[in-house]
Order: structure tokens, then C-alpha cells, then sequence
């Protein structure tokens, strides 16, 4: 049998073979009372006679006696039987509850507490054959997402479904458990030249839970991602190997591996890691260590500087200057990025509130800011503290985020433009949908993703895109700028075309405030990029 649920405390053959032994006994000791009294009773009647010579009185105390002493034993006896069955309903009642708190009422496979229990008995065994415990932690992906389209009975049948497929994956001395809504653990020892075998039985696990299920007529599918850890069953320590193999299949989820995924001392640091990031995220946000670097864009027929794009850099305290690729993705995950991006707006704007009047600085807005409603008043609002005028704000917007939902997008933009704020369409070119997108938002300019610039002398096929957005530009009558601009080749390419900016290292690397203004004061750049 599958190690599903916890077996019943103590031994039910056994607790009934002692029960039946006792109340023999009981039964013996009450024969012999009755005896005794018959007896005693009997040698009263015979001294009662002796005295009285009264044989009739003799024979009523002697039975008077009797009765009495025989209503005293059956009210014994039915005590007996009172107590012994309050005693056998409080052990049902204590077996119960440790039913209760071993099992997963939902699926009837182990919870946490029945885990760990059941793991105790299959390292000891494990032990003494000098085999390994392999821990499987399963992941199941959009169970959420079903039981809210769907409804929560239809959830929960879809889970004691996938409970079900993962028990026909395993073999008979397996420890399945479902520790929380979307995570199941599946343990079994194995000899160390079989660990091959773990990987094969996840699999199969894997591929059990992620074919479509039928509920209620509707045919269901979710994803999963797998973890697996292993150690010498003798060293054991059952949360450290769980969180290991946990680990893992964050690491898979993360990375969107659809396979079994084996845990490594790398992985652990990268969570340290990945910790300390966040941490410092947080206490970042609250004492203003995201400041706002500049990057120049400079317009190509005069070479003048005509405008600046924000971007993202962590001052830290220690570690220096760190760049976006460290944070913005955590910041995403923790849900912290509208909070920093718009940390990282004011201090631009208050920045730039005194610059020439004729620069415009650009704003990215991260696709999850572009589902929040009241974006366009959030950023209203720090125009206003700011003091910032809305005609040199220029808001860029990923074409990839308008997939979420475009008629919130546009809603937004809308608002945006209302205010008298421009849009660009960055990365342009990346997504599937972009001329639908010029079609249906307001947008003042594109700008070409820095891949296509990079590839663009040596790919004809890139070239050619690039020209084409150049001459779909000029068509709509929309500015177009060029971004991760790095040789002077592909400067003199866009020249030509008719790009109208361009931004990138050739032309300046991003620069705090203080380098901004040495920038502006130079005239090199308008004598070297000038057509």
C-alpha cells in the first residue's frame, strides 16, 4: 500500500484481542462473587436456623441477602460496561483526531505534520539499507486561475484529481503529501546508482498532472514545474532536504523549465542573493537611494542635444552605483517597481524643472504600472509637485505590455495625452502586434529596438527592417528615434535613412544630473554627430 494516510494508533487485532481476555476475566471474577454470596448466604440460612429454629425466616434473610448482594453485582457490571465503552469512544475519538491532523482533508494524502511523521519511519529503513531519500517537490502552476473561472468546487476536484495521478506514478513504499493549495512533496529512498530513476519517476509525475483532466464536462490543464534533492538516509534532516528540493523547482518555475530540475549549492546562493536584493530594495525605496541616470539623444541633422531618457540606478550605500538588470526584475517580482519607478520620475523632473526649456525627457512606465488605472493621475500628480511642464514629459511604453490589455492602454494614453504628455512606442519591432498599436494609440514617436540597430550592417534582413520603420515613420508623420547607437557606420546608416535621433554609447553613456549639465555645456557633440 501507497503511504497515503496515517494508520490507525495501536493495533486494532491486538486491542481487540486484549479487550475480549479482560472482560473474561470480568466475567470469571463475577461468577465467583455469586458463588461466594450463594455460599455465604447458605451459611447464614444455617445459622439463622440453628438460633431461631425458624426455618421460614431462615429462607427470607438467606434470599433477601441474596437478591440484594446478585443487584449489587449487576449494577457493578453495568458500570463496567458504561466506563469501558466511554473508554473505547474517547480512543476512537483520539485515533480521529490523529487522522485529522496527519491527513490532507481535501485529497487524503499526507499534510505537513503527516509528512514529517511518515518520513521518520522511511529514513529509519532507508538507513539500515544504506540508501538515499530522494525529495520531489511538485509546483503546480494556474490551479488558481481555475478554481477562479470555474469555480472552487470544480478547483478542488481538479486537485484531488491531480492528487490521484500522482499516486499511480509511484510505487508502494512511496510518501506522497500535499503541503499547501499548489505544492506537493513525493518522497522514496533509492541506492545511490539508481538516482537515474528518480529523475524518470518525476517525469512521469510531471507528465501525469500536466494532461488535461476532464471536470464536470470541461476539460481542464495546468502546469507544473518539479524539483528534486537527495542525501544519505542516515544524514537526514527532513525541512532542510524539502527546502532544498523546494529550491529547485523555484529555480525551474523561475526559469520555465518543463522538466525535473535538480537542486545545487548554486542555487542556494542565488537565493541569498536574490534575499539580500530584495531586502535592500525595500529599505532602498524608503531612505531615496534610486536616482535617476540621463542618457542624451541627440537629433541627427544638427547634432544638438535634444533630450534625455531616464533610467534606473541604485545608489547604494556600499556596493556603489548598481545598474537595472540587478533590481528591476526583483522589483517587479516584489511588487515594488511602481513605487521606484516613480521615486526615480520625481527626482528627474525636479532635476530637469530648470534645464533649457526645448529638452524633453523621456519616462519608461514597466508593463505592470500599464495596468493600473490611475496611472494617468499618479503621474499628473508628481507633475504637479514637481512642477515639471507636461509638454517636455515624453512617457515610452514597451510594446510587449500593451498585450495585457489594450483598452486600458489606451485609456491611459488617452489621459496622458489629454494633459498635453507625448508617447513613444519603445522597442519597436520586438512584439506582434505594433502597427495595431500606432493604429489605435496616440503615439508622437517610435523608437527602433537597440537589436535591430546592432545587427543591422551585417543582417540585411535587419537593415531592412530598420529602413522600413524609418519610411513607416515619415508616413505617419511620427518622429523616430534609434537606440544602443555604437559605431559611427551605423550613425552615418540612420543619418541617411532619415532616422531623426538617436541615442547609445557612441553618443554618451547614462550620466547623473551633475554630468548632464557638463554635457549640455559641451559643443562636441553637435560638432561630431551634425549631418
Amino acid at each position: 500500500m501507497i503511504w497515503r494516510k496515517p494508520r490507525e494508533a495501536g493495533g486494532t487485532a491486538n486491542a481487540s484481542l486484549s479487550s475480549a481476555r479482560r472482560d473474561a476475566l470480568v466475567v470469571c471474577v463475577l461468577v465467583a462473587a455469586v458463588c461466594l454470596l450463594i455460599w455465604n448466604g447458605t451459611s447464614f440460612f444455617q445459622e439463622v436456623s440453628i438460633v431461631d429454629r425458624d426455618l421460614g425466616a431462615g429462607i427470607q434473610v438467606a434470599s433477601t441477602a441474596l437478591i440484594l448482594n446478585v443487584a449489587l453485582i449487576l449494577f457493578g457490571w453495568r458500570r463496567y460496561i458504561d466506563i469501558r465503552h466511554e473508554a473505547e469512544k474517547r480512543l476512537e475519538s483520539e485515533q480521529r483526531a490523529a487522522l485529522t491532523a496527519s491527513t490532507d482533508a481535501l485529497t487524503g494524502l499526507f499534510n505537513r505534520k503527516g509528512f514529517a511523521d511518515r518520513m521518520e519511519l522511511l529514513c529509519a529503513k532507508a538507513s539500515g539499507a544504506g540508501e538515499r531519500i530522494v525529495f520531489t517537490s511538485l509546483q503546480i502552476n494556474r490551479l488558481k486561475a481555475v478554481s477562479d473561472r470555474h469555480g472552487y468546487e470544480v478547483g478542488d476536484q481538479l486537485r484531488r484529481s491531480i492528487a490521484d495521478a500522482i499516486v499511480g506514478c509511484c510505487t508502494d513504499e512511496t510518501v506522497v503529501a500535499r503541503l499547501s493549495g499548489d505544492e506537493f512533496a513525493i518522497a522514496f529512498a533509492l541506492p545511490m546508482e539508481q538516482l537515474i530513476d528518480a529523475e524518470r519517476a518525476s517525469e512521469d509525475i510531471l507528465h501525469a498532472v500536466t494532461r488535461p483532466f476532464e471536470i464536470e464536462g470541461k476539460m481542464l490543464q495546468v502546469g507544473a514545474f518539479v524539483g528534486l534533492a537527495h542525501c544519505d538516509a542516515a544524514n537526514v534532516r527532513v525541512p532542510d532536504l524539502l527546502r532544498r528540493a523546494d529550491i529547485a523547482a523555484d529555480h525551474a518555475t523561475s526559469g520555465r523549465v518543463g522538466r525535473p530540475i535538480w537542486f545545487d549549492d548554486a542555487m542556494e546562493r542565488a537565493l541569498l542573493v536574490h534575499t539580500e536584493i530584495e531586502q535592500g530594495i525595500r529599505y532602498g525605496l524608503e531612505q531615496q537611494q534610486f536616482v535617476p541616470f540621463f542618457e542624451p539623444q541627440v537629433e541627427l541633422a544638427t547634432g544638438r542635444i535634444i533630450g534625455f531618457e531616464v533610467l534606473a540606478r541604485w545608489k547604494h550605500p556600499l556596493s556603489g552605483i548598481i545598474g537595472p538588470n540587478v533590481f528591476i526584475p526583483i522589483a517587479e517580482e516584489i511588487g515594488a517597481i511602481g513605487r521606484l519607478s516613480e521615486q526615480v520620475i520625481r527626482a528627474a523632473l525636479q532635476e530637469a524643472r530648470d534645464w533649457d526649456p526645448t529638452i524633453k525627457i523621456s519616462v519608461n512606465i514597466s508593463p505592470s504600472q500599464l495596468t493600473d488605472g490611475w496611472l494617468a493621475e499618479r503621474i499628473v500628480r508628481i507633475l504637479t509637485e514637481t512642477g515639471f511642464p507636461a509638454e517636455r514629459l515624453i512617457v515610452e511604453i514597451t510594446e510587449t505590455s500593451l498585450f495585457a490589455d489594450i483598452d486600458l492602454a489606451r485609456s491611459i494614453a488617452a489621459s496622458l495625452k489629454n494633459q498635453g504628455i507625448r508617447l513613444a512606442l519603445d522597442d519597436f519591432g520586438t512584439g506582434f502586434s505594433s502597427l495595431t498599436y500606432l493604429r489605435k494609440l496616440p503615439f508622437s514617436r517610435i523608437k527602433i529596438d537597440q537589436s535591430f540597430i546592432r545587427d543591422m550592417l551585417v543582417q540585411p534582413d535587419c537593415a531592412a527592417i530598420v529602413k522600413s520603420v524609418i519610411s513607416l515613420a515619415r508616413d505617419l508623420r511620427i518622429g523616430v528615434v534609434a537606440e544602443g547607437v555604437e559605431t559611427a557606420d551605423q550613425l552615418e546608416f540612420l543619418r541617411q535613412f532619415g532616422c531623426d535621433e538617436a541615442q547609445g554609447y557612441l553618443i554618451s553613456r547614462p550620466v547623473s544630473a551633475d554630468g548632464v549639465l557638463a554635457l549640455l555645456n559641451t559643443k562636441k557633440l553637435r560638432a561630431t554627430y551634425a549631418a
